[in-house]
């Protein structure tokens, strides 16, 4: 009963938290402008524009490895989300399908390491505006909610677990998971100029945070793990974990936004273009990135715990069965504690804490291929920055498309941490972009292991003036003088 209850509590969690884990196709394109910077705080130095204002921008990111949903895809689930029956995968004998007008729950049977990632994020008001030849100053204002879990054991998939037999212990090796809500407003500064063969740009962006919610989990050590009798638990060797959680929202019958804390967090980014042909802006355009560089504290309404287990327990769990409000969290911790530690007040070591931002550095580069045509790339890689973390997965992507001033097509084909191949589009008319990484998981039907989503509506100059260094094809610069102070005379 215990795994059933925790597969599908975690798998109904994982889909309603959210409906792109980079959206590159606005960061990677020309037009990006200060959307650009959230992939690297220089990338908007090759735009072609002296100022740029964004709107807004939503976008919405999901992925998990654990549990699916059966021959469904985003529209289907939505289509019936009020009156939507779920049955449980596991109860169907071979070959049994869900009856009409439910879904089936089911999970993954492979080997690897468990994951999930969920990104919700606003990109408020925004802008930068172009000072003389050389400088970029702008301003960013964003709210994000992220999940993440990673490197989860896979003993603990829900059909390893099932049908492990009592006693027989498994190693767990360290693993983190931790959800937070925050917004951050911040500057960027970008300067640009001239190389010997293109242009360099470097950039960075300071944010300060105000934290909102935050909980954390982070197993520290490997240890000895059992599976026991009437729905218990025990360990068999040494555990050592650390959580802590935000106490703020427990009433979930009276929820509001409270500000517990806040934080400063930064962004560094460089790029490198290489000239090319007259038709082209450049041959080669090269960017490098490190982003969320910083850390969320958390110091009012807050919680933080040890628990560090010397000697074998054993944990009935049959009390947690009655757990159904988040308001009964702090009681079902003190018994835990009182579990494993022998004192209901052991394990609480502090009234603060701190959560990492979900850090990552990232490389692009990009290619023009003559007239509108480019084919970009980007790779993405999380690192976690301390014990208690956010974390971001892994993101490969090739992103070729057409851009011109009043319209562009981008077609990322994208591997997300190295198990799912994505294809996905984003259509920019004018000042409006709709798209999304992951198309075939919002019209096709199939395993829904998660979704991604993007949208956004700026403004921007509607022709190019003469402190513009724009450019378009047909629009090119052509360059007159020696490669040391040379001037960028623009044909019409």
């Amino acid at each position: 009963m215990l795994p059933r209850t925790i597969a599908l509590s975690c798998s109904l969690a994982l889909f309603l938290s959210a409906h792109a884990q980079e959206q590159l196709g606005i960061r990677l394109s020309n037009y990006g402008g200060i959307n650009s910077s959230l992939l690297n705080p220089a990338y908007h130095t090759t735009t072609p524009f002296s100022w740029d204002v964004n709107l807004v921008e939503g976008a919405s990111h999901i992925w998990n490895n654990y549990a699916y949903f059966r021959d469904a895809s985003l529209l289907s689930l939505l289509r019936g989300i009020d009156e939507i029956e779920v049955e449980f995968g596991p109860d169907f004998v071979e070959g049994a399908q869900p009856k009409p007008g439910s879904v089936a729950i089911d999970f993954a049977r492979d080997d690897r390491a468990r994951g999930a990632y969920v990104l919700n994020s606003i990109l408020g008001p925004s802008f930068y505006v172009q000072i003389g030849e050389n400088h970029r100053i702008g301003f960013l204002s964003r709210a994000r909610i992220v999940g993440s879990g990673r490197n989860i054991d896979t003993n603990y998939s829900y059909y390893d677990y099932d049908r492990r037999a009592f006693f027989d212990d498994f190693a767990v090796e360290p693993f983190r998971t931790a959800v937070a809500g925050w917004s951050e407003a911040g500057v960027n500064y970008a300067y640009s100029g001239e190389t010997a063969t293109g242009t360099f740009g470097v950039g960075i962006s300071l944010k300060v945070l105000q934290a909102y919610e935050g909980i954390f989990f982070s197993n520290l050590e490997s240890f000895r793990y059992q599976k026991l009798p009437n729905d218990s638990i025990g360990s068999t060797s040494p555990a050592n974990f650390i959580f802590g959680y935000t106490t703020s929202n427990l009433d979930t019958d009276n929820l509001q936004a409270a500000r517990n804390g806040g934080g400063l967090a930064a962004d560094l980014g460089l790029v490198l273009t290489i000239d090319g042909e007259e038709e082209a802006p450049y041959l080669w355009k090269f960017g490098f990135s490190l982003l969320d560089l910083g850390r969320l504290n958390f110091s009012r309404n807050a919680e933080s715990h040890t628990v560090n287990i010397q000697d074998p327990v054993s944990i009935a769990t049959d009390a947690y069965r009655s757990f159904s409000s988040l308001e009964e969290g702090p009681d079902y911790i003190r018994l835990f504690s009182s579990q494993t530690l022998g004192d209901s007040a052991a394990s609480r070591d502090g009234a603060a804490f701190g959560l990492w931002l979900p850090a990552a550095f990232s490389f692009q580069a990009d290619r023009a291929l003559g007239g509108p045509f480019f084919a970009g790339a980007a790779y993405t890689q999380g690192f976690p920055m301390g014990e208690a973390a956010l974390q971001r997965g892994s993101l490969l992507a090739i992103v070729p498309r057409m851009e011109s001033r009043w319209l562009e097509a981008a077609l990322p084909i994208s591997i997300y941490d190295w198990q799912q191949l994505r294809v996905g589009l984003a259509i920019r008319l004018a000042f409006l972009t709709v798209g999304s990484s992951h198309l075939g998981s919002i019209f096709q039907k199939s395993d829904f292991r998660g979704t991604d989503l993007y949208v956004a509506l700026k403004v921007n100059p509607f022709q190019f003036g003469e402190r513009d260094k724009g450019w378009s094809p047909g629009r090119q610069p052509k360059l007159r003088g020696g490669k040391k102070g040379r001037i960028r005379c623009y044909e019409f």
